[in-house]
C-alpha cells in the first residue's frame, strides 16, 4: 500500500508544484533519491547499531525523518503561478468546466 500510495501521487505532486513539463526530471530524481534511501537505509541502521549495540539511536532517527515528513506537506504551499502558466487541472474539475 505505501508503494502504491506513493507511486500514485508523485507524478500529480510533482505537476502541481514544479509544472508539467518538469515532471520526467524530477520524477526520475525523487526515484532515484526513494532507491539510494531503500539500498543504503537499511546499512546506516545496521551501523548505528554495530556502533551502539541497540537499535534506539536508529530508531530515533527514523522518528525524525517521519516527523519531518508528516509536518512538511502541511508547511509548504504551492508556488504562485505566472500570468498565463498553466495550471493543472484534472478531468471533471468544476473550473474546466466553466470554460
Amino acid at each position: 500500500m505505501g508503494y502504491g500510495g506513493g507511486f500514485g501521487t508523485m507524478p500529480a505532486l510533482t505537476a502541481d508544484y514544479f509544472g508539467s513539463k518538469n515532471v520526467g526530471p524530477i520524477y526520475g530524481l525523487m526515484l532515484t533519491a526513494w532507491g539510494f534511501a531503500g539500498a543504503f537505509g537499511p546499512l546506516l541502521i545496521a551501523d548505528m547499531r554495530r556502533a551502539s549495540g541497540s537499535h534506539r539511536g536508529a530508531l530515533h532517527v527514523v522518528a525524525g525523518v517521519m516527523l519531518v515528513s508528516i509536518l512538511l506537506p502541511l508547511i509548504v504551499s504551492l508556488p504562485r503561478r505566472t500570468p498565463g502558466e498553466e495550471a493543472v487541472t484534472m478531468p471533471g474539475d468544476t473550473a474546466q468546466r466553466a470554460a
